[in-house]
């Protein structure tokens, strides 16, 4: 048997296993945990910890701070996995859009922030870091 053989036949017997009624969807590609089942539209904000928030708040102002608003990434997924694991399957691939959505909004902030300030700037290339001295969290100008 051929490998093409042998996917085709794993796909034809996925196939048959979701057409089984009553059997739930697993997504074999996505978060282990995350439950898709009566997931609805999970794009919706829901109230998370706000310990949680904070940190993702943490995170990309350490990413401006030393990778000038870029990174692997690794540090934010795993704060957010750890977080929503804790939770009831169901709630957590809300929770988990929750706070990418806090992340990125913190960032594009963060991002602006530094736009004001250095005009020539863009995500990636080096900025006078001491810049961000004067950021706050969640305030988009000083006055």
């Amino acid at each position: 048997m051929t490998i093409t053989e042998l996917v085709k036949n794993q796909q034809q017997q996925r196939i048959g296993e979701l057409n089984q009624r009553g059997k739930p969807h697993v997504n074999p590609y996505g978060t282990p945990g995350m439950s898709l089942n009566d997931a609805g539209d999970y794009r919706q904000m829901v109230p998370v910890d706000e310990g949680v928030v904070q940190q993702v708040k943490q995170i990309a102002f350490g990413h401006m701070k030393r990778g000038y608003g870029v990174s692997d990434g690794e540090d934010i997924s795993k704060v957010i996995r750890d977080y929503t694991m804790s939770l009831t399957p169901e709630k957590r691939l809300s929770a988990s859009w929750t706070l990418n959505e806090i992340f990125h909004s913190e960032a594009v902030r963060l991002g602006e922030y530094i736009h004001q300030q250095d005009p020539s700037w863009d995500w990636g290339n080096p900025f006078d870091t001491s810049i961000l001295d004067g950021y706050r969290q969640g305030v988009d100008r000083q006055v």
